[in-house]
């Protein structure tokens, strides 16, 4: 009973999490789980609620698509990345995975700090999005964390706050279907906990929609903050986990 309760308090923050920014799911949810029932049992969990509400809040934002022509691209060069870039990344020890990715989040907070105008160039725009695609793509299949290469390229974009939502929420989608497939592919989930992660969806889509709402109502500015605010706790977040 005390780890039901552990779970769906779990998939209810990080469900208002997600609504209210398009993120914070796995990166809330997981952690909270994992210390009642284990990494491998929350990471199972996660897989569905993850894949559904980022196809619910990309179609409930897709009147935004214009604002990021981009992202086809980034999507398609993210697919390629989860099959054939995670064989690369799991040479590499996790820590100094987890360590790169915790430098690039910092390094781009502080360059925002800096700069609070910085935004991508349009020619930056043309090019990045087949390294960040892929990367992502590759990081998501291997580690099960994309969110530091998604957020920070899309957060440079100076989206308005549903566009932003939008771009996550559409490659999150995407790089965790392939995840899925991924994991079909070898066997590596069993139709128990296929039909767990399944169940899981109720209770994190059921406290999306307070996130939504106070998302309509958030100045863009404060928006902003909220991103970098979540950034920040990511990179802390890898940073904690491997060196502490």
């Amino acid at each position: 009973m005390f780890e039901l309760v552990v779970i769906i308090f779990a998939l209810a923050i990080g469900g208002f999490t997600k609504g209210l920014t398009g993120l914070g799911l796995p990166m809330i949810s997981i952690p909270i789980m994992a210390n009642f029932i284990g990494a491998e049992r929350a990471i199972m969990i996660m897989i569905m609620p993850t894949i559904i509400l980022n196809v619910w809040l990309a179609f409930t934002n897709r009147a935004e698509y214009r604002s990021i022509p981009e992202l086809p691209w980034l999507l398609i060069f993210g697919v390629p990345g989860a099959f054939l870039g995670a064989s690369f990344l799991y040479l590499a020890p996790g820590y100094i995975l987890d360590t790169l990715l915790a430098i690039w989040v910092l390094i781009y907070l502080s360059i925002r700090f800096i700069n609070k105008n910085f935004k991508l160039s349009s020619k930056a725009r043309r090019y990045l999005p087949y390294p960040v695609g892929f990367v992502a793509g590759a990081l998501q299949a291997s580690t099960g964390i994309s969110a530091p290469v998604i957020a920070a390229y899309i957060d440079a974009l100076q989206l308005n706050k549903s566009g932003y939502v939008f771009a996550v929420a559409s490659a999150f989608a995407t790089l965790s279907f392939v995840h899925f497939l991924s994991l079909l592919f070898y066997s590596a989930i069993s139709m128990q906990q296929f039909y767990i992660s399944i169940l899981a969806v109720l209770p994190a889509i059921i406290f999306v929609q307070p996130g939504v709402y106070l998302r309509n109502i958030l100045s863009q500015s404060l928006f902003d903050n909220v991103i970098k605010l979540i950034l920040l706790i990511m990179a802390i977040q890898l940073m904690y986990k491997t060196w502490i």
